[in-house]
């Protein structure tokens, strides 16, 4: 599964903080979980039509926008997705 994150550029303090918790969901799911990241300047965002950032995107679908996401809950997001 993939964890991506469309931040802005140069990287805000939220996106700085957006990729510490992804980097721990995917740590506490060793080869389960991988984390991308691209920014807004990337041609791939427009897909999700992204303007606010941080924006998390978890198999494909916008899991959050414009806020750092709590890490219980994207744990508890990925999980739902994983055990589908």
């Amino acid at each position: 599964m993939e964890l991506l994150l469309i931040r802005s550029e140069p990287p805000c303090r939220r996106c700085q903080d957006t990729v510490a918790v992804l980097q721990a969901v995917a740590e506490a799911l060793p080869g389960r979980v991988t984390v991308r990241v691209v920014s807004t300047e990337d041609a791939e965002c427009a897909r999700y039509g992204a303007v606010l950032t941080p924006m998390v995107v978890v198999n494909g679908k916008i899991a959050c926008a414009g806020t750092v996401p709590v890490r219980s809950g994207l744990e508890r997001l990925v999980a739902a997705e994983l055990a589908r």
